[in-house]
């Protein structure tokens, strides 16, 4: 896997939407590291959200650049059912929600809620968490791969095969994000998300044994009802399909927190990422 440098920098997480909530800062010594797995984000947002497109925008920066292994896909909450629904598993349909966008890295181990003043400002912010998330150790060491053929008739099957490198069984949940790369829907500036979820093709719980490979193989009907959304029209050279592998125990976790609104969540650490396009 490549190798990255961090620099010498004082991490520090601002969370905060309009104002500014928790921080808390962590030291990193000038060194040389290897990013232990791909880095995967999730962005909550809404197509009406004035502070999102910034968010959205800082995102897609950091993967074009491709400094890091890291992908992201795009909630669009007012858009899609699942996407929405998705952002609702982190609260466990016990607390609320408040504020877009939220950026939830690795399955929410850390987050940010909403922007700095600019987009490099913003990217800044999200590259300390990228580079924090590629030095954690993984519950055991996960290695993917995953394939996408386009079947026709806006038709997907998806292959993963999952490895557990570790010494002890894994178990935990595999999801694979049907993205567009550049969406059907807009954000309040007028310009494509890039990377929004429509639904799964795979979506289940698997225990993983140590030193063996498993195939889980899944499929997407565009045509067919993705919680009231239909997508019959997309196309093979835009669609980009996003596999992650998350750990099963829960961590709980705080986020936006201002007098008289806290934000409570759980994180489900996510271990190992990958994507592929339609062949």
């Amino acid at each position: 896997m490549k190798k990255y440098i961090i620099t010498g920098l004082m991490i520090t997480l601002l969370v905060f939407s309009t104002v500014q909530a928790i921080s808390f800062s962590i030291n990193y010594d000038p060194l040389t590291v290897e990013f232990t797995h791909t880095v995967f984000a999730e962005d909550c947002t809404a197509t009406w959200c004035p502070n999102c497109p910034t968010a959205s925008e800082a995102l897609y920066n950091i993967y074009q650049s491709g400094d890091y292994p890291f992908y992201y896909v795009e909630l669009v909450n007012d858009m899609s059912p699942i996407g929405n629904k998705r952002n609702r598993d982190y609260s466990f349909g016990i607390f609320k929600i408040y504020a877009f966008p939220t950026v939830y890295f690795d399955g929410g181990d850390t987050n940010f809620i909403g922007k700095k003043s600019t987009v490099p400002l913003t990217e800044a912010e999200y590259r300390i968490l990228i580079e924090q998330e590629g030095i954690r150790n993984p519950k055991q060491p996960i290695i993917m791969e995953s394939f996408v053929t386009w079947d026709g008739n806006a038709k997907l099957t998806v292959i993963v095969n999952i490895t557990n490198e570790g010494k002890l069984p894994y178990f935990g949940k595999i999801r694979s994000y049907v993205t567009e790369i550049v969406s059907r829907w807009e954000d309040s500036t007028g310009k494509p998300y890039h990377f929004a979820l429509l639904d799964y093709a795979i979506n289940k719980i698997v225990l993983l044994i140590p030193k063996k490979t498993k195939t889980i193989t899944g499929n997407f009907d565009g045509a067919a009802n993705h919680g009231n959304q239909t997508y019959p029209d997309i196309t093979s050279d835009n669609i980009m399909v996003i596999s992650t592998i998350s750990h099963w125990i829960p961590h709980y976790r705080l986020g936006y927190d201002t007098d008289p609104y806290l934000q409570r969540y759980f994180a489900f650490f996510v271990d190992q990422t990958t994507a592929a396009t339609p062949n």
